[in-house]
C-alpha cells in the first residue's frame, strides 16, 4: 500500500521491514485490488448500457414514433406529361389523372432603363452625379434651381397604392444615390456600370406588386429627369411605350399573377406556386395554344398514384436499424463467458502491447452483459411485439410475413442474426433478393391494409417502450431501459468500499511498522547495553 510516510526500518535487525510488512498485509491489499477490478467493470457495464439506451431511444424517438402514423403510409406521387409545370403532391391528394392549363406565369414588375451616357458621351459610373450627365441648355433655369434645392419630384406607384410615392433628384445624386432613393420606397434598384443601366423591380411577383414610374403629362421637368436616367416610359392602350425622342429607351414589364385552370376550375396566384387539394404545381411555362379547345390552350395531364418506393424504403429503413440494433444485444446477451479475464493491473499493462492490452479488455466487456436481466427483457419486447399477428378492419389477420417480411430459418442465419428481418426481393439482400417482392405489391395493390397494419404494429412497439422507460424510483430514471440507479448506487457503494479498505490496509501496515519500530529500538538498545558490559569487563 503506497503511503506519504517516510519509515527507516531494519537498519539495526538487517531486515526487509518494507517487503514483510507488504506480505503480511498482501491478503487485504489483494481485497482492494478485487474491489477497484470490480468497480472498473461496472464503469464498464454503464458506458456500455449507456451507448445501449441511446440507441434504443434514437430508435423509440425517430423511426418508431414516425411509423406508428397511418399518414406516414399514405405517400403519392404526381407526375406530368408536360413541362408547363412541376408537380408533387402530399398525403391528401386525390388518386388518379386530373388536366391542367397555365394560361399565365406570374411574373415581378421589372424596369430595365435605358442606356446612359454622361454630358460627353461617355461611360456613366455607379459615382457620376446627375449634374454630369445633363448637357449646356437641356434645362430651364427654374429647373436648374430645383436640381440644386429640393430636387425635381418622380411619383411611384407600387402595388396599386392609392397614393403614389415621391422621390426627388438632385445635381449632386450619383448614380447609387439615385438606385438607393428608389430601393428606400421598397423596391429593389441597381445601377450596372458595366450596361450603363439602371434595373429596377418589384420584390414579389405578382399583380400587387407591380410598379409604375410617373410623371403627370404637364410635368416636362420630370419627364426630362426620368429621360436623362434612361427611365422615361408611357402607357397607352394598356402597353407600355417609349417617350418620344429617346434614342435608348427602357423595357418596362409589368407584374402579374399566374393563372391556370385546372379540372376545368380557375385558380390565381401572385406566385407561381400553386397548393390546391393535396397538389404542389409549381408553373413553369405558358400551355401551348389549342384553337380547338374551349379555353384556347392545350391542356395537360397530372397522374396521382401511390408513391411505394418511399412507404418501402421508410420500411426498409427501419428494419435496417433494427437488424443492426438486435444483433448487438443478442451478441451482448449472449456472449460467452470470460472468468478469466480480470481487470489487468499498470504492471500487466506495460508487459504488453497497446493492441493487445485493448483486445484483453474488449474481450471483458463483451461478456459484461451476457444474461442481463434488463438485457434479456428488452430482447423479448422488441422480438415478441414484430412476431405478433393484428387483425384489420376487413377483418383478416395479417403479419410481417405476410407482406414477404421474415427472420431466416435456423441454419441459413448466422451467429446472433435469427431475429433479424429480411424482406423477400430486397435488391440489397444476398439472402432474400431472388424472392417476390410481396412488400412492394401490397403497397401498390392494398394501400390501406399496409397503413393499418405497419401503424398499428408500431404503435404497440412505441407503447411498450414508453411502459419500459418509464422512472422507478430508486432503480430506474425515465427513458432508460436498464436500471441505472441500481447500477449508480452499487458503483457508489463500492467507491466506500474501497475507501475503507484502503484505510485497514494502511492501518495494517502502521500497527506493523510500529512493531518493527519497537524491535529496531529494543535491539538498539540490547545492542548499547551490551557494548557497555564488553567495555566493563575489558576493564
Amino acid at each position: 500500500m503506497a503511503t506519504d510516510r517516510i519509515r527507516m526500518t531494519g537498519l539495526v535487525s538487517g531486515l526487509d521491514t518494507e517487503t514483510i510488512v507488504q506480505a503480511l498485509v498482501s491478503a487485504a491489499s489483494y481485497k482492494t485490488t478485487k474491489l477497484k477490478n470490480t468497480q472498473t467493470k461496472l464503469g464498464w457495464k454503464q458506458e456500455i448500457w449507456k451507448s445501449m439506451n441511446s440507441e434504443v431511444y434514437n430508435l423509440y424517438n425517430g423511426k418508431i414514433d414516425n411509423l406508428r402514423f397511418e399518414g406516414n403510409y399514405n405517400a403519392k406521387k404526381s407526375t406530368i406529361d408536360s413541362n408547363v409545370a412541376s408537380v408533387t403532391s402530399d398525403s391528401t391528394a386525390v388518386l388518379g389523372s386530373q388536366t391542367l392549363e397555365v394560361h399565365q406565369m406570374a411574373t415581378s414588375g421589372y424596369l430595365t432603363g435605358g442606356a446612359i451616357k454622361d454630358q460627353n458621351d461617355a461611360s456613366v459610373k455607379s459615382s457620376t452625379s446627375f449634374a454630369e450627365l445633363m448637357k449646356a441648355g437641356e434645362f430651364t433655369n427654374e429647373e436648374n434651381t430645383a436640381l440644386a434645392g429640393e430636387g425635381i419630384k418622380i411619383k411611384v406607384n407600387i402595388g396599386g397604392e392609392a397614393e403614389a410615392k415621391e422621390i426627388a433628384i438632385n445635381l449632386n445624386d450619383s448614380m447609387t444615390d439615385i438606385a438607393s432613393k428608389f430601393s428606400k420606397l421598397g423596391l429593389n434598384a441597381n445601377f450596372d456600370e458595366k450596361t450603363g443601366r439602371f434595373f429596377i423591380s418589384s420584390t414579389k411577383s405578382g399583380g400587387d406588386a407591380n410598379f409604375e414610374i410617373n410623371y403627370a403629362d404637364s410635368d416636362d421637368s420630370g419627364k426630362k429627369v426620368l429621360q436623362k436616367l434612361g427611365l422615361a416610359y408611357k402607357i397607352e392602350d394598356g402597353e407600355y411605350k417609349s417617350v418620344d425622342g429617346d434614342e435608348n429607351p427602357p423595357v418596362k414589364i409589368k407584374g402579374q399573377n399566374a393563372k391556370i385552370v385546372l379540372n376545368g376550375a380557375e385558380f390565381e396566384s401572385s406566385s407561381n406556386t400553386f397548393n390546391i387539394n393535396g397538389l404542389n404545381i409549381t408553373v413553369q411555362g405558358v400551355s401551348d395554344r389549342d384553337p380547338s379547345s374551349l379555353t384556347g390552350f392545350k391542356a395537360s395531364t397530372i397522374t396521382t398514384s401511390v408513391d411505394v418506393d418511399t412507404i418501402y424504403d421508410s420500411i426498409k429503413d427501419f428494419f435496417k436499424s433494427y437488424n443492426e440494433l438486435i444483433k448487438k444485444m443478442d451478441t451482448y446477451y449472449n456472449a460467452k463467458a470470460n472468468k478469466d479475464y480480470d481487470v489487468l493491473s499498470e504492471e500487466e499493462k506495460e508487459a504488453m502491447s497497446d493492441e493487445e492490452v485493448e483486445k484483453w479488455e474488449k474481450t471483458i466487456k463483451d461478456s459484461l452483459l451476457r444474461r442481463d436481466d434488463n438485457l434479456g427483457t428488452l430482447i423479448d419486447l422488441f422480438k415478441e411485439s414484430f412476431a405478433q399477428t393484428l387483425q384489420l378492419d376487413n377483418g383478416k389477420s395479417y403479419s410481417l410475413s405476410s407482406f414477404g417480411i421474415n427472420t431466416l430459418d435456423y441454419f441459413t442465419a448466422g451467429e446472433n442474426e435469427h431475429g433479424l428481418y429480411h424482406i423477400d426481393g430486397d435488391p440489397d439482400d444476398e439472402n432474400t433478393k431472388s424472392n417476390n417482392d410481396s412488400l412492394k405489391k401490397m403497397i401498390a395493390s392494398d394501400p390501406e391494409a399496409v397503413s393499418q397494419f405497419f401503424s398499428q404494429l408500431f404503435k404497440g412497439v412505441y407503447n411498450k417502450l414508453n411502459k419500459e422507460m418509464r422512472f422507478i424510483e430508486g432503480t430506474r430514471s425515465a427513458m432508460k431501459v436498464y436500471d441505472d440507479k441500481i447500477l449508480q448506487t452499487e458503483y457508489d457503494r463500492l467507491t466506500n468500499d474501497i475507501k475503507k479498505q484502503e484505510e485497514r490496509v494502511t492501518d495494517m501496515e502502521d500497527s506493523y511498522y510500529s512493531k518493527f519500530t519497537a524491535m529496531e529500538k529494543a535491539l538498539t538498545k540490547l545492542n548499547s547495553q551490551s557494548s557497555s558490559f564488553a567495555s566493563m569487563l575489558g576493564q
